[in-house]
């Protein structure tokens, strides 16, 4: 292969997969510009090899696929399982992916008591073998559009089941002699383990991501505040820190007089063991890989540019796992280096200044992961180009080495590692707040809505022709100004749609319905779901539990555009219908909260109307006769009657005409609240009915249904919800009114797409 022709190679070998994978028009289109690309070279060699590359990829692609299947079936099974990797214990939690007969499979259990937590995390390790009686369940289907696909996930590790016990007996296992890899990641487990016990609590979260690549110590808020303002990757081991590592060991060791012949050598059994002890993560095994080969080409003058390194590197990953092609990680790794690599000319001119070197790198890697982070994560962080042009020194500079060298002097002085690690915790603290200070501007992270296929090939074109622009010496506002025009054609096409859109969201045990009106004139949210939690002993208590918002709220709105809310409506103070408020505020923008008479009296509605007025949103007490409209509907409110609060029976319900149809949303009105309306009213037809209650049988009376005359009902209930919901009785009342039943804990998110003409009805499972 020719010096500087190995992209090529990268190129085919991504065609390649990609034509198993994803077989659809544009992939064919993709492999044609390829092919044509080629061919323009007129290099008949570089033809062959990239023809060659391409059919490689796409044969073992179609192996991998082909022989991702199970030897299992479904149902109970008593099997000896061996842990491939050390398992994540978190709170009364057990959760490790385990190997049995050469398959893969989830382990998940239960913890008992704190004794026994104790001494699982003593006797399990990677290596461990155990017999396991449990049941092989089916990894659950996505519920919600665009939300986290956790079966997709599994599948793309060739893991088709997750095994469910209910008894591990941790003197039943034994440790087999492990895998020289296995041994490595019980060693990181030790390693983070010394770290939580010995470091001020400040730094352990930061000493465990940069050493060990761990970052399940960082609270929640704290993460979610690097990521919005776009510098979470300083906090994952990447080619910033290998190059670091590897400039670190060079001056050590030639210090201590070891000639350059034995570093290399060295270098190549560390690096590739630091890989493994620091999670195995795809940046940190791409800089891993690139350093090898960059320091072999040099030590054995090989042809070797750095953009070839990028190349062999990306077809090595391919060929060992194609599915990694699905990976965010790898793929923001991949996509950044390239655009920096390609840029490198331009950005390290002697001319510039640190600063303008700096900026550079950071709009290079910014507009590269803009169509990535749009796609996965339907946002991106805008000021995060000024952000890493200030944290990026920071880490490097400071944080980095620090970390290092305290884990290093931890081991001979305490006295000096106690003196260090205060002063390093306190700049961390500040580097935190003055983080918070960034992200708490609104218009630090841009919601993008989930692209089409179509939109992330104008973004890549975007980002492409700001390099190209960029290395012909354009100024960076015309080199920009595509992309930016792709973006904001991209976004007005979402948020002035002329479709709108109703979700009954999945929310599980609750309710929560988006309404999103045409051309943005109006987006409103009825209730947000939210979780019943109990008091537990601090053992039991999970470093991040399951958030409803935060997991399915947030990102079904961010994924259709939607960072700015006009109306949230908080039918009444039950957990399971306003419990995840709180968690929008701060994420989304709301204009008004309506809630009903008197609710705030309930602690836990209390509560979030605390929390909305430190974000200065007006609350309104609404009841009937009160509405608004515009050209999209008519909105009104028609109970509760009183201002007296009752709970249930004091729900706001919200009676609406739009999308060609009538609509009646009752939130949890019981059958004296339904009576009201009927004795209130003289005629209240409806064509869809948000059922009461989720289906309860103290809602939905006979006589209410005949009143409304539905055509379709939708109910919203959790998945083997231990309620019972919906009822038998309400179901038999609705099927006899004729009316057509939809329901969350069957089918998933319903959404009727709509336009003023009308719309259809379509589900997420089936």
């Amino acid at each position: 292969m020719v010096t500087g022709k190995w992209f090529y190679a990268a190129i085919a070998a991504l065609s390649g997969v990609m034509l198993i994978f994803e077989f659809h028009t544009l992939t064919l289109i993709l492999i044609l510009i390829g092919f044509i690309r080629i061919i323009l070279e007129k290099e008949k060699k570089l033809l062959i090899f990239f023809s060659a590359f391409f059919i490689f990829s796409m044969v073992l692609a179609f192996i991998n696929e082909k022989n991702n299947t199970s030897l299992f079936d479904q149902g109970s099974t008593s099997m000896y399982v061996t842990f491939h990797e050390v398992p994540q214990i978190d709170g009364n939690r057990l959760k490790a992916i385990v190997n049995s007969t050469n398959e893969k499979l989830l382990l998940h259990y239960t913890i008992q008591n704190e004794e026994e937590k104790l001494m699982l995390e003593m006797n399990i390790h990677a290596g461990t073998i155990c017999p396991i009686a449990g049941e092989l369940v089916i990894p659950e289907r996505n519920r919600n559009q665009f939300t986290f696909n956790y079966g997709q996930y599994l599948y793309r590790q060739n893991i088709h089941w997750i095994l469910e016990t209910n008894r591990l007996s941790w003197n039943e296992c034994y440790y087999s002699k492990p895998s020289f890899r296995a041994f490595l990641q019980n060693i990181r487990a030790v390693g983070v383990k010394y770290v939580e016990s010995s470091f001020p609590e400040q730094l352990i979260p930061y000493a465990n991501a940069l050493i060990f690549g761990d970052r399940s110590s960082f609270a929640e808020d704290t993460y979610r505040t690097y990521q919005q303002i776009g510098v979470v990757h300083l906090l994952a081991i990447s080619g910033l820190h290998i190059a670091f590592l590897v400039g670190l060991i060079y001056l050590i060791f030639l210090r201590l007089g070891i000639p350059k012949e034995t570093i290399y050598w060295l270098l190549m059994v560390i690096l590739p063991i630091y890989a493994v002890i620091s999670g195995s993560n795809p940046p940190v095994i791409r800089a891993v890989l690139m350093t090898l080969l960059l320091l072999t080409s040099k030590k054995w003058r090989l042809p070797f540019t750095t953009l070839d390194a990028l190349s062999i590197s990306f077809i090595t990953f391919l060929s060992i796992d194609p599915y990694l092609i699905y990976h965010a990680g790898f793929q923001l790794s991949f996509c950044v280096t390239f655009c920096l690599i390609v840029s490198s000319k331009s950005i390290f001119e002697k001319t510039h200044s640190y600063i303008r070197k700096m900026t550079d790198i950071s709009i290079v890697s910014t507009l590269a992961s803009f169509p990535i982070l749009a796609f996965h994560f339907f946002e991106f962080s805008l000021i995060g180009i000024i952000a890493n042009v200030l944290f990026v020194p920071f880490y490097t500079a400071v944080v980095l080495p620090s970390i290092l060298s305290l884990f290093t002097i931890k081991f001979f002085s305490e006295r000096l590692f106690a003196f260090l690690a205060d002063f390093i915790a306190a700049l961390v603290y500040y580097s935190e707040q003055f983080a918070l200070m960034l992200s708490l501007n609104n218009f630090s992270t841009i919601v993008t809505g989930k692209p089409s296929m179509y939109s992330i090939i104008f973004m890549v074109i975007g980002a492409y022709l700001y390099v190209f622009l960029n290395e012909k010496r354009k100024t960076r506002i015309v080199a920009v100004l595509p992309l930016t025009l792709i973006m904001l054609i991209h976004m007005a096409s979402i948020q002035y749609s002329p479709k709108g859109e109703v979700i009954f969201i999945d929310i599980g045990q609750g309710d929560s319905t988006l309404i999103k009106l045409p051309y943005n004139r109006g987006t409103y949210l009825i209730d947000t779901g939210g979780q019943l939690s109990f008091p537990e002993p601090e053992w039991q208590e999970r470093k991040k539990p399951f958030q409803v918002g935060r997991q399915i709220l947030i990102p079904v709105l961010k994924s259709k555009g939607i960072r700015k809310i006009d109306k949230l409506i908080l039918t009444h103070s039950d957990t399971d219908h306003i419990g995840a408020a709180k968690e929008l505020f701060g994420e989304i923008i709301i204009n008004e909260i309506y809630i009903s008479p008197n609710s705030w009296e309930n602690d836990l509605m209390g509560e979030i109307l605390n929390s909305a007025g430190k974000y200065d949103i007006p609350v309104f007490e609404e009841k009937a006769g009160t509405g608004w409209e515009n050209k999209s509907g008519r909105f009104q409110f028609i109970f509760p009657f009183d201002d007296h609060y009752e709970g249930n029976n004091s729900s706001l319900v919200l009676f609406a005409i739009f999308g060609g149809l009538s609509w009646i949303f009752m939130g949890d009105v019981e059958k004296e609240g339904e009576e009201e309306i009927i004795r209130a009213y003289e005629k209240l037809n409806a064509n869809v009915l948000k059922v009461g209650h989720h289906g309860s049988k103290t809602s939905s009376t006979f006589d209410f249904i005949h009143f409304v005359q539905p055509d379709f009902a939708i109910i919203s209930a959790g998945y083997k919800n231990r309620y019972g919901h919906p009822h038998k009785q309400v179901l038999d009342i609705l099927e006899e009114n004729k009316v057509y039943i939809y329901r969350t804990d069957e089918q998933g998110a319903i959404h009727y797409l709509f336009t003023k003409r009308g719309g259809t009805f379509h589900t997420v499972m089936k």
